[in-house]
């Protein structure tokens, strides 16, 4: 890929290469927000990460990640790549022939295997690249692989062990959300990542657990407003609503606050809304058996 030498030249240091699991389309902004890099790199999903550097089965995911490479160092100026692979990694597993997941310290030496040979393709393209290389496990925690090829990575592994106090403040954590969130506004999504980027650097979190303490802890009562607005809208003209208008209800707490709940619980939780915001149950079941027992079935928290 040749990019025209006119185009605008934005700056960066890092090229990351990240998985398109959706698992992980938080982690490695969180992570890289928590190194301070915000704004200072360029980012690369493809199936595997580093899986895409060699596997000969896919000739096409190499050339693509080739290229985007030249064109981010070219337009942007990246001198260091970083490999962020994942555990429980579907294309791994495929391209490996099998569930590498269960046997976990094997599956660290199939990943740390691949991304040093990843490594070692960059350094041969790109001699005065730097590489480093990271395995991010479910919650979002990363652990430095030994890189033979890379240039030294003292500095991924000091950013990420360096900022982390030795003590983890969850309490300490939850207050700060608290504090952030009082007028019951979600942030804007800069002041999220920095604010979930603050729990890992500040309070020794790992990026799932800061995610976890902030949907439990910030942002309730605009969630619940949405929700009791919405609720209102799906009301009859008496004020009454059905068992399907709290289940979708309930989905919408979920997705706003970030899948924290149960469903059952989301429900309870919808279900108390409606009754807060004067809606009624709707009479639901066969005739003569019909009641509105649905809704005071509904475990419904204080």
């Amino acid at each position: 890929m040749t990019v025209h030498q006119n185009a605008r030249r934005t700056a960066a240091d890092t090229f990351v290469v990240s998985c398109i699991d959706p698992r992980f389309v938080e982690g490695p902004s969180a992570l890289l927000h928590a190194l301070g890099r915000e704004g200072r790199y360029s980012e690369m999903r493809i199936a595997g990460a580093a899986l895409a550097a060699v596997n000969a089965a896919q000739p096409a995911w190499g050339a693509a990640l080739w290229e985007n490479l030249a064109a981010s160092r070219q337009l942007h100026g990246v001198r260091r790549v970083t490999f962020l692979n994942h555990r429980d990694c579907g294309a791994v597993n495929a391209w490996a022939g099998r569930r590498l997941a269960d046997d976990p310290a094997e599956e660290l030496r199939v990943h740390a295997e691949l991304m040093n040979r990843a490594a070692a393709e960059v350094r041969r393209r790109h001699p005065d690249m730097e590489v480093e290389i990271g395995l991010m496990a479910l919650d979002g925690s990363v652990q430095v692989l030994p890189c033979a090829h890379c240039a030294p990575q003292a500095a991924l592994r000091a950013e990420v062990a360096g900022p982390v106090p030795a003590r983890r403040d969850p309490e300490g954590f939850a207050e700060l959300v608290r504090l952030r969130t009082a007028d019951g506004a979600l942030p804007d999504e800069a002041q999220e990542r920095a604010l979930l980027a603050a729990g890992v650097r500040e309070h020794g979190l790992t990026a799932g657990e800061a995610r976890q303490i902030r949907t439990r802890h910030g942002g309730g009562r605009r969630v619940e407003r949405d929700v009791a607005a919405y609720l209102a809208s799906r009301a009859d003209a008496r004020g009454r609503i059905g068992s399907d208008d709290v289940a979708a209800g309930a989905r919408l707490f979920r997705r706003l606050s970030g899948g924290a709940l149960r469903e059952q619980d989301a429900r309870a939780r919808a279900a108390r809304i409606a009754s807060v915001e004067g809606l009624e149950p709707r009479a639901e079941g066969f005739w003569p058996f019909r009641s509105e027992r649905w809704f005071h079935r509904l475990a419904v928290p204080a």
